[in-house]
């Protein structure tokens, strides 16, 4: 009898779930089941990993930036282009993210929560490694061109390959996304 009036009140966190049961999203019992979690995570993962990825971009490489810079004054802004790629990581992130939360609605499924977890998630991870690959290649990229100015157009290569996994990774997670239903 509880749970038949705990269902029978109106309530804004209510939600119809799988086979069209519905869900009590205020209960934590039932937040697995619940849409909005899986889609807000989802959003959120995406934001969070693609800063703490561009965070470790932007950490890895700045250094040796700076110190190329300290060296060679004119190659510092051709370098620059490390940290510039890295923030557009978080950038990537900021888009799936407020994107995931444009889609959370009443109608939003289970199904289609799922969708926008796995493009958050997708996002984040794929930002992180691309992080971590601008970085190190930023950061060798700032070393070699200090030492020769000349091979900046053939170091450069390794860094565009790591910033290509986030750009793959934002249009899976786009797909994923924008099918959410």
């Amino acid at each position: 009898m509880k749970d038949q009036d705990r269902l029978s009140r109106p309530t804004e966190n209510r939600q119809v779930g799988l086979c069209n049961k519905v869900v009590d999203c205020a209960t934590l019992t039932s937040v697995t089941l619940c849409p909005t979690f899986w889609a807000g995570l989802g959003g959120g993962l995406s934001v969070l990993l693609s800063a703490i990825g561009a965070g470790i971009g932007i950490g890895i490489s700045g250094p040796a930036i700076a110190g190329a810079g300290v060296e060679r004054p004119e190659v510092m802004f051709k370098t620059f282009i490390a940290t510039i790629l890295a923030e557009a990581l978080a950038i990537y992130g900021l888009v799936v993210g407020l994107l995931s939360v444009f889609h959370i609605t009443d109608a939003l499924t289970l199904a289609g929560s799922v969708r926008i977890f796995a493009g958050g998630l997708t996002m984040g991870a794929a930002a992180l490694g691309a992080g971590f690959g601008i970085g190190t290649s930023g950061s060798a990229l700032a070393a070699a061109t200090a030492e020769k100015p000349e091979i900046f157009s053939r170091a450069v290569i390794t860094l565009i390959l790591a910033e290509a996994l986030a750009i793959y990774a934002l249009v899976t997670a786009l797909l994923l996304v924008l099918q959410a239903s």
